[in-house]
């Protein structure tokens, strides 16, 4: 239960590291749509209003994505839950895979600086499918 109980934890900090980053992005586009660059290093000047206004879409999909990886991980990652496994699974692996292919491949991010997030999904992951797998494994059997 503790390797659950680690993934859980892991998958939580992801969600917790996304509600932070896409709250200060969100944060920074509100009164002004250009602000929102300057966390790319890229100069605030030049971009459109619907460019500011899409990163901030953007944010706010992060921001949504972690409370519901945190809450998952909390309600069911925590107790070991195929379900809360296969939706944390299912959610982190598609925006982590997103950001590999749209960021970090095209230079726009290093992988050091998508690492933090790999980083914990990875050992998420890991720790959740140890978990489960071991856990069904040693449930008695039913009789009949």
């Amino acid at each position: 239960m503790i390797l659950a109980k680690t993934g859980a934890v892991l998958f939580i900090l992801w969600g917790l590291i996304h509600i932070l980053g896409g709250s200060l992005i969100l944060a920074s586009v509100t009164g002004n749509p250009d602000a929102g660059y300057a966390f790319y290093d890229e100069a605030a000047t030049g971009y459109s209003a619907l460019a500011g206004s899409v990163l901030g879409y953007l944010a706010f999909s992060f921001a949504w994505i972690g409370a519901v990886v945190a809450w998952i991980g909390l309600r069911y990652n925590w107790r070991n839950s195929s379900l809360g496994l296969a939706l944390n699974f299912a959610l982190v692996g598609l925006t982590d895979f997103g950001l590999v292919v749209f960021l970090v491949l095209p230079g726009f991010l290093s992988w050091l600086e998508a690492s933090p997030g790999l980083v914990l999904f990875a050992g998420a992951a890991i720790c959740a499918v140890i978990a489960y797998t071991t856990a069904t494994e040693t449930l008695p059997e039913v009789q009949t």
